[in-house]
């Protein structure tokens, strides 16, 4: 299985090899994201090292295969085991360590004390997928293990340039790259379910909708671990904010959860679980104009898509795929937004500036105070500032959406700066907007994101 991204990562850990002296890393992110497939690679030639993977098991169990793991005597506590261990490896690995803590929190007083008695150069990575709760251990003032890391480290999906590689590899053109994209994110593990090509439905039915279909209930199963008990009033907030962005208010409405109990949630998920996130219209004065949305592309599908039509999917299969297919351009329309502003993040020189902020901006039009406007896109620095667009129809973009997206731009009080309008579509552009000699104006397709990308 071919390699992909991950450079800066491995340079790093290539660093800590050669460091001479002990170091703490604690390696986190959503599952499938990688984490040990990164770290089976960067080890893989390095024979003074210990792995282990934590299940959740009676403690007793645990500390019996974890001694036999790498002993042929049992230990009778944790304190010893884990300072033998530190001893005899140079490099030590444990994978899913919150389940350490799930079993017993004790476990993590014996791990603290035994790394702090270490006197060897042991190089000591963890790795956790379940955020809230690895954030929990390592960064709570009262937990045991609170400053013992030396770093703390998210591992994030792929770059929208390497996922558009890999899928050109799988033989996908660039618009069908961008409709995988739209799904999957830059997750790696389910980059690969699309290895073999397929029409997108038959994918989806695939993956998605048919009986022993791999994704059918993974992000339900993924984020019950990660909130427990409460996982119901996530879901319902989830549900709400899937397709597109949406105010506390509007949250509230669809999700039935009182306004007074949202913050709680909000915070929660933006803040320790890290799933959305929040955004201010840019520009604007009042301090409460902030919205939300998901972060992830698998969760935002899944929730749109899949959780909503959960029942369909169980009993009449094929309209489920109907209508999800059929609403699919629909979705990726919102996803092509977030698409253009990583190409953007990921490109800035075709701004001809460097961006000092990226958002986008919405309000109420100055002369019609019950109609309201949104920018998708808005970049700027000291001086520049850039209005953008973003169309995934299957109409060619003319000089009307030029013409609304500099009307709306005369919206925004930004000073001096001077003003550029970048508008990406998914179709291309009308011979009435390609023609024109305007040099504030840049026009992007999927095919010029291809070429920029050089893929």
């Amino acid at each position: 299985m071919k390699f992909y991204n991950r450079k800066k990562e491995i340079d790093f850990f290539n660093k800590i090899k050669k460091t001479n002296k002990k170091v703490f890393i604690v390696l986190y992110g959503r599952r499938r994201i990688g984490k040990t497939t990164l770290i089976k690679k960067v080890f893989e030639n390095e024979i003074n090292t210990f792995y282990y993977f934590v299940e959740v098991k009676k403690e007793e169990t645990l500390l019996k295969e974890l001694s036999l793991s790498f002993s042929k005597g049992l230990y009778m506590n944790w304190y010893d085991l884990f300072l033998d261990l530190f001893k005899k490896y140079e490099y030590v690995i444990f994978d899913e360590f919150q389940n350490f803590f799930k079993i017993n929190k004790e476990i993590l007083y014996a791990f603290q004390h035994a790394w702090d008695e270490n006197k060897d150069k042991t190089k000591l990575i963890i790795l956790g997928s379940y955020v809230g709760m690895i954030k929990k251990i390592f960064t709570d003032e009262k937990m045991p293990l609170f400053g013992r890391n030396d770093y703390l480290l998210k591992i994030k999906e792929f770059s929208l340039k390497d996922t558009l590689l890999m899928l050109k590899d799988f033989g996908y053109s660039i618009n069908e790259s961008l409709e995988i994209y739209s799904i999957t994110g830059g997750i790696p593990k389910y980059l690969w379910l699309f290895k073999e090509k397929n029409s997108l439905k038959t994918l989806i039915n695939n993956l998605f909708i048919d009986e022993f279909s791999p994704l059918k209930e993974e992000a339900k199963n993924i984020l019950i671990t990660e909130f427990g008990s409460e996982h119901k009033s996530y879901f319902s907030i989830l549900e709400s904010l899937s397709g597109g962005m949406k105010s506390s208010s509007e949250i509230s409405d669809i999700s039935k959860i009182p306004q007074t109990n949202l913050p709680k949630y909000l915070n929660e998920l933006n803040s320790i679980y890290e799933i959305i996130s929040k955004e201010k219209s840019l520009f604007s004065k009042k301090s409460k104009d902030i919205k939300y949305m998901i972060n992830d592309n698998f969760y935002n599908f899944y929730f749109q898509n899949i959780y909503k039509n959960f029942s369909l999917i169980e009993f009449v299969p094929e309209k489920a795929l109907e209508k999800i297919y059929l609403n699919f351009n629909n979705y990726v329309g919102f996803q092509f937004e977030k698409i253009c502003k990583k190409f953007i993040i990921e490109n800035p020189n075709i701004l001809g500036f460097i961006p000092e902020k990226i958002g986008k901006c919405w309000g109420k039009v100055p002369y019609k105070k019950n109609e309201s406007y949104d920018i998708d896109i808005i970049v700027y620095n000291e001086t520049n500032i850039v209005f953008g667009e973003c169309k995934w129809t299957n109409k060619k973009v003319g000089l009307k959406v030029y013409d609304k997206l500099k009307l709306r731009s005369t919206f925004i009080n930004c000073g001096n700066k001077n003003k550029k309008y970048i508008i990406f579509s998914k179709n291309g552009f009308l011979d009435e907007i390609l023609n024109l000699k305007d040099e504030s104006l840049l026009l992007f397709t999927p095919k010029d994101i291809k070429k920029i990308y050089n893929i």
